[in-house]
């Protein structure tokens, strides 16, 4: 097939011990200032995938772009986010909005928010595969973590390219109820210009109060 066989590696050893139906999860969202932490869960279909499949051309280049959101462009991520939610097996997006992140703390929200992307998938996960991070409430025999996960597997990659592009789409919501704060350009990430405008304007009602400059902000104007 014309797509990087290399992606799926971990997928292609847990298919061969009978285990069909492989999820990936990844998030999006954990280090800015603004905004939720999204989290992805998908199944992608072993039978599009496998060496023998006798996809279309169109879908076998559509698969052979999957990689890690950070490496594709705004305009592939887009159109890949639509391919993968047309053609998964089933998927769930999970966010974790600013408060509860303020709440939890940004480890519990990742966590709270795997175990329930993994959890809410209309199709039992038989296997679990993670970028780096384990599921807690899981076991370990459940999961195989990897290591820069959304370029080693296929199935990661896409979940990391649902995360990312819903939560891009989240953030240009957030830009037309607050568009003093630019975030259709930095969503919602701790760039000089999100700084300064916090600095200025002070927080609002997305921003993370737990996160600096905002919790020094917060707490100046309660003193």
């Amino acid at each position: 097939m014309t797509k990087n066989i290399n992606l799926l590696k971990y997928e292609s050893e847990l298919w061969s011990k009978g285990l069909l139906h492989i999820a990936g999860v990844d998030e999006a969202g954990r280090g800015p200032l603004a905004g939720p932490i999204v989290i992805a869960a998908v199944i992608l279909k072993k039978e599009h995938l496998h060496e023998n499949s006798d996809l279309k051309k169109e879908l076998q280049e559509h698969y052979a772009l999957i990689n890690d959101s950070k490496k594709l462009s705004e305009k592939k991520r887009e159109m890949l986010y639509d391919f993968i939610i047309k053609h998964a097996l089933t998927f769930h997006i999970e966010e974790i909005p600013a408060n509860k992140i303020d709440e939890w703390g940004i480890s519990k929200s990742n966590q709270i928010g795997f175990f329930n992307s993994v959890k809410s998938l209309s199709i039992k996960a038989e296997h679990v595969l993670t970028d780096h991070f384990p599921i807690k409430a899981m076991a370990d025999s459940f999961q195989t973590n990897i290591t820069k996960g959304d370029s080693k597997s296929m199935t990661i990659a896409a979940a990391s390219i649902l995360a990312k592009v819903h939560r891009d789409r989240k953030m240009y919501e957030f830009h037309k109820e607050y568009p003093n704060y630019g975030f259709d350009k930095h969503k919602g990430y701790g760039t000089r210009v999100h700084r300064d405008q916090i600095l200025k304007l002070g927080p609002c009602k997305i921003h993370r109060r737990s996160f600096e400059p905002t919790k020094s902000i917060v707490k100046s104007d309660t003193s």
